[in-house]
């Protein structure tokens, strides 16, 4: 950037695709399970049904857990970017050797470590933001960036489904990691290039950076270290609302992963046919994000609070339609278009909710520990999404398990519901006490 005053934009784009580029690929890796998922089922070499499924995604979400609790901290302390660029290459080969495997164990080994790798991705991309953008861009860079994570999961899905008529899973694993480790060499010398432009911040002092992040010079955690930071965390109320509906709304997504194999049981589809249906999901998904990060920053704090709950109610009630398909016979055709509607609204409805309030929250109040809170927020989401993927496989692995696997989403939802709605509140109240003070100041 050239000054605060008048950044760059050419050096902020350069930035911006860095980081949509690398987590693009962090998510083709992640994803390609989920997809994969049906054919690796029908392998009569392995020994999968949904439930050890489910439990490789379990083993999977427990290294996102993990990765979220350290890679935060790596972030804050070694820098955005080369914690970023070291989560790609570890993603691209733990995804390849994925493919080579047969073992449920070596399964659960591999992907527990692919998606630690993944989970370093937002806690880094967040100190890169902190560093890179004044706090107005926050909502829209944000909105870039899951953009970026729903364009390679729709790409992911149709163009995955598609090479399964013409190449084993295996295959699949191997062209994943092959283009991740492709991406992972290409970008540092791109971010570092960007980073140079940009880079001039570094050499401003710690207060200029700081001030980018917090829209003042003084935010209150810059002179403050890690124990003390999250001691000021857990004594807010909003950290723990946040957390909670955050946890909810990562068991919804986790729908995602399931889909192809709920499409293919329930209406006898082909692994290929079952993924590209599931494309309704990351597509509903793209679309809220690509407009929802232009949307947030133009809302007052009180409309956000409208809107979002809106949002998330219109979930609730897809969810709710889902399961009255399962109990009322209206062909099988009819059926499976509205169950791939009704799968497209609810990526929709979901995706704001879970993407932006927490990103810009964790900038905005965690200062330079953003990643350290941002790691925090997303283990209690990965938590609760790792029971989940457990106990929904278990569940959905029964005889007509499908409806009650449907229902334990609708309860979630609504959770997910009142939960955000008292967070994004007391955000707004919060922030209109802190402009009533600055006005009498």
């Amino acid at each position: 950037m050239n000054s605060i005053n008048k950044p760059d934009m050419r050096w902020e784009m350069h930035i911006v695709i860095s980081m949509c580029l690398g987590y693009g690929m962090l998510m083709l890796c992640r994803t390609v399970v989920g997809v994969a998922g049906p054919a690796m089922l029908a392998d009569p070499v392995l020994t999968l049904d949904i439930a050890t499924f489910g439990a490789i995604l379990g083993w999977g979400t427990a290294g996102n857990l993990t990765g979220k609790l350290t890679t935060g901290v790596l972030a804050d302390k070694l820098g955005g970017r080369k914690v970023f660029v070291w989560a790609v290459f570890l993603a691209a080969i733990t995804t390849f050797v994925f493919g080579t495997l047969s073992s449920n164990i070596a399964f659960f080994a591999l992907y527990f470590l692919t998606v630690f790798a993944k989970s370093a991705g937002w806690p880094s991309m967040a100190n890169i933001i902190r560093v890179c953008f004044v706090q107005a861009k926050h909502g829209r860079v944000w909105g870039f960036i899951a953009t970026s994570s729903r364009i390679s999961s729709v790409a992911t899905t149709l163009l995955v489904s598609s090479l399964l008529l013409l190449m084993s899973w295996r295959g699949l694993f191997y062209m994943a990691g092959a283009l991740a480790f492709l991406g992972a060499i290409i970008l540092p010398r791109y971010l570092r290039s960007a980073w140079q432009g940009a880079g001039k911040l570094a050499e401003e002092p710690e207060q200029t950076s700081e001030s980018l992040a917090s829209g003042s010079e003084n935010h209150p955690l810059s002179e403050i270290e890690t124990r003390s930071a999250i001691y000021i965390f857990i004594k807010n109320p909003r950290f723990w609302l946040i957390c909670l509906g955050v946890s909810s709304l990562a068991v919804l997504f986790e729908f995602q992963v399931f889909i192809p194999i709920y499409l293919s049981e329930t209406f006898s589809l082909m692994p290929a046919q079952a993924g590209m249906a599931s494309s309704a999901f990351p597509l509903g998904c793209l679309i809220a994000v690509f407009s929802g990060g232009f949307i947030y920053d133009k809302l007052s704090k009180k409309n956000i609070v409208y809107t979002m709950c809106a949002s998330l109610m219109a979930a609730v009630l897809c969810l709710l339609s889902l399961r009255l398909l399962g109990v009322y016979d209206l062909g099988a055709v009819l059926e499976l278009t509205t169950t791939i509607v009704l799968i497209f609204i609810f990526g929709f409805a979901i995706s704001p909710a879970y993407y932006i309030p927490m990103s810009v929250f964790s900038i905005s109040f965690g200062g330079k520990h953003c990643g350290l809170l941002v790691g925090l927020i997303d283990a209690f989401a990965y938590f609760g999404a790792m029971m989940f993927d457990f106990i929904g496989g278990a569940v959905a692995n029964k005889e007509g398990g499908w409806q009650d696997f449907i229902l334990i989403l609708i309860v979630t939802s609504i959770l997910a519901t009142i939960i955000m709605t008292t967070f994004l509140y007391l955000d707004y109240q919060d922030s209109e006490r802190d402009h009533e003070s600055t006005l009498l100041s």
